[in-house]
């Protein structure tokens, strides 16, 4: 067994090859989009490129949750790591929608090997005593490397064009391996003659099927901001936002996300993840709805700080939620059935919100945005109950 003190240090480790990873990322996030549209492709098109990324995590999520149970984290972490990288150099040589629909699903497809052990190991390695505040400290450190890097990004691209971005998020994310092999976990017990089905059918009890269902909606989010979010600051005639203040307002909801983590964890140990989850999304859909009405870059910042709080709220409070319902012994097969239920909304909404972008303009797209969160922030209340952590 684990002492207390390998369990931290290797936590610690965690966290710095999320840093290095959510740098890299958080340097690609505000020009991905208008990178691709800056090829000629149609919001049609960007919707389905959007489609073709959920489909990698869709396909590849779920077999990683198997694997993960079964295999070593730590060569699976270091390889997906090496991939993305070298995918990362390969964006600037895109022209075409199908050399960016297939970047994008063999993207999703090998970061499936990176998400599902990440979620894994934080839910092995995090302290049952004060789950909440734990969660959410460690959630506030790996958050700041994504704090800057949407301003660099942006400043780089307009300044520099957008090449040189992905060739700096693909030597960030080399760094992250480093820290990898350091982290030490205890591999779960496995019972040859146990069958994948038989995990599948003791994760289908209500409360696990009740935060998928939740988490499924919330998603619809991921299918506007992945894809056409930066677009709609971009070239909403009430915004037009440069690509410089794209990444500003890209780095304010990052800022409030990591400033705001341990708070949020505290309250989710004191008043409950349900709540949360309920405010979370509400909040969501209404700061969504400030992006349509109200016009100029000071307002957009605002509804971006507020849009960053409310993310990581639901975010925090889901895992939490999450955690303290699964069996520990399935922490893989948990997180890749978590994950596939992100992918279901994902691949429904990013079609849906390029469709309405196309034929009826970006506003169109966030009204059903917001309706989704609202609707989700009252279906949450109903059937999620708060659970004493383990």
């Amino acid at each position: 067994m684990q002492s207390v003190g390998d369990k931290q240090r290797s936590l610690l480790m965690l966290m710095v090859m999320q840093l290095c990873t959510g740098f890299s990322m958080g340097i690609i996030s505000p020009i991905l989009g208008l990178f691709v549209r800056s090829q000629g492709l149609s919001m049609t098109q960007i919707g389905l490129v959007g489609t073709a990324s959920m489909l990698g995590w869709f396909i590849w999520e779920p077999i990683m949750g198997v694997v993960a149970d079964r295999f070593n984290k730590r060569l699976m972490l270091a390889g997906a790591l090496f991939f993305s990288t070298v995918l990362y150099a390969l964006y600037p040589f895109a022209k075409t929608f199908t050399s960016f629909a297939l970047l994008e699903f063999t993207k999703t497809s090998v970061l499936s090997a990176y998400s599902i052990p990440v979620k894994a190991l934080a839910a092995e390695l995090l302290p049952s005593k004060d789950r909440g505040r734990a969660y959410g400290r460690y959630m506030t450190v790996i958050s700041v490397g994504g704090l800057i890097s949407p301003l660099i990004g942006g400043y780089v691209s307009e300044v520099a064009g957008f090449n040189l971005p992905f060739y700096l998020a693909a030597g960030i994310g080399l760094l992250a391996i480093i820290a990898v092999f350091q982290i030490q976990y205890e591999e779960p017990a496995h019972n040859p003659e146990s069958k994948t089905s038989d995990g599948v059918r003791s994760l289908l009890t209500a409360p696990i099927l009740a935060i998928f269902s939740v988490r499924g909606l919330y998603f619809f989010n991921a299918g506007f901001s992945g894809s056409f979010l930066s677009i709609f600051l971009n070239e909403s005639p009430h915004l037009l936002a440069s690509e410089s203040q794209v990444g500003a307002f890209f780095t304010m909801m990052r800022l409030a996300g990591a400033v705001s983590r341990s708070v949020l964890g505290d309250f989710c140990d004191r008043f409950g993840k349900r709540l949360m989850i309920s405010l979370s999304l509400a909040g969501m859909g209404f700061s969504y709805i400030g992006l349509i009405l109200f016009g100029g870059i000071f307002p957009m910042y605002v509804m971006g700080l507020l849009i960053g709080l409310f993310q990581a709220a639901a975010d925090t409070s889901m895992m939490l939620h999450l955690i303290s319902v699964m069996p520990k012994e399935r922490s893989g097969l948990t997180m890749g059935l978590y994950s596939e239920s992100e992918n279901v909304g994902g691949v429904i909404s990013t079609p849906t919100m390029g469709y309405l972008y196309q034929n009826f303009g970006g506003n169109h797209s966030l009204w059903l945005l917001s309706i989704v969160l609202l609707l989700n922030a009252g279906y949450s209340y109903v059937v999620i109950s708060d659970t004493k952590d383990a």
